[in-house]
């Protein structure tokens, strides 16, 4: 099975800094401007203390009817941050992600730096990849065995 590094996005997560008053808002515009769907929020040491997705928007800002300039990210942020390990399987990553009942996780690297997040959409592109070389593959067989009974 592969490793969670092969499979995550390539993109570099971007962050936010909570305790600096930044806004929900701020959050929102960010997501739609870089067409991604969550932010990891760092403190002012750079460490990463937890993430907001467009569901944690949606949940704790619009649902609540609350205004999102005067919502601060360190508010609606989910925290503790849940990660997982670059050398982890893709296997535990989804085992993490359902037993949490989460959508993403960020990656760690063994020197507790932060360098990615997978998400389900990429456990399920990298699914459907195996998914496709499997059914490739029992075509090309399924050919062979065809020509072999023609010949026999």
């Amino acid at each position: 099975m592969s490793t969670v590094s092969e499979i995550m996005s390539a993109r570099e997560p971007l962050t936010i800094k909570a305790y600096s008053n930044n806004t929900a808002h701020d959050v929102a515009t960010l997501l739609t401007k870089h067409r991604i769907g969550s932010v990891l929020v760092i403190d002012k040491d750079m460490t990463p203390i937890g993430i907001i997705t467009e569901r944690d928007l949606i949940k704790r800002v619009c649902l609540e009817n609350l205004n999102a300039s005067k919502v601060l990210v360190e508010d609606i942020m989910s925290s503790p941050l849940i990660t997982i390990m670059a050398y982890d399987s893709v296997d535990t990553a989804s085992r993490i992600m359902r037993s949490n009942k989460i959508k993403r996780l960020p990656v760690m690297e063994s020197d507790n730096r932060i360098i990615g997040v997978i998400s389900v959409t990429d456990i399920a592109r990298n699914l459907a990849k195996i998914l496709l070389d499997d059914y490739n593959r029992f075509r090309s067989l399924r050919n062979v065995l065809e020509m072999n009974d023609i010949a026999n």
